[in-house]
């Protein structure tokens, strides 16, 4: 296998929001929750809340740079975020729930041992905002979440359409 340099530069390759980058974030929260499970709207609108944290009333400090109509993530997350957690199955740290409410989502028994070999601010960052996440909303039910984050929709990112409006007529 030739691991030469231009081999690297000539491959597009992304981390930043990929299915890994995500996966690793929802086995974060799921390993926080753990032994629960959780479904795929839940991991949605609490990987968005982890990572935006700042957004919310006396949220820790966001993991992610505010920008722009940032809540549109919640609208395309949902395949990369599906991609990232069937990458998590496929490696065994996260496994499927079957029951009568539908499908959800829980770490395995290694998940935990996996994680341990991660260390660095971002991760400890990450680890602390899903604690908070989880202390925040997590008694919120699916409907009282799904209210939450409608409410809140055109306020995160929205702060940014005022400074547009204002320039334009300067």
């Amino acid at each position: 296998m030739n691991l030469d340099n231009r081999e690297y530069s000539e491959k597009n390759i992304s981390l930043f929001n990929s299915p890994l980058e995500i996966g690793l974030r929802v086995l974060v929260f799921l390993s926080a929750v753990a032994p629960k499970s959780v479904d795929i709207q839940r991991l949605i609108y609490f990987d968005y809340l982890t990572i935006h944290s700042g957004d919310v009333e006396n949220g820790p400090k966001s993991l992610h740079a505010a920008t722009p109509h940032r809540t549109g993530e919640i609208i395309v997350r949902r395949n990369i975020l599906q991609d990232g957690v069937n990458l998590m199955v496929s490696k065994g740290l996260i496994d499927i729930v079957f029951n009568s409410e539908g499908i959800s989502y829980k770490s395995t028994k290694i998940s935990q041992n996996f994680l341990s070999y991660f260390d660095s601010t971002y991760f400890r960052q990450l680890k602390e905002n899903s604690f908070w996440v989880i202390n925040k909303f997590g008694s919120y039910s699916n409907e009282e979440l799904n209210l939450y984050i409608k409410k809140h929709l055109d306020i995160w990112g929205g702060e940014f359409y005022n400074e547009y409006v204002i320039r334009e007529f300067e």
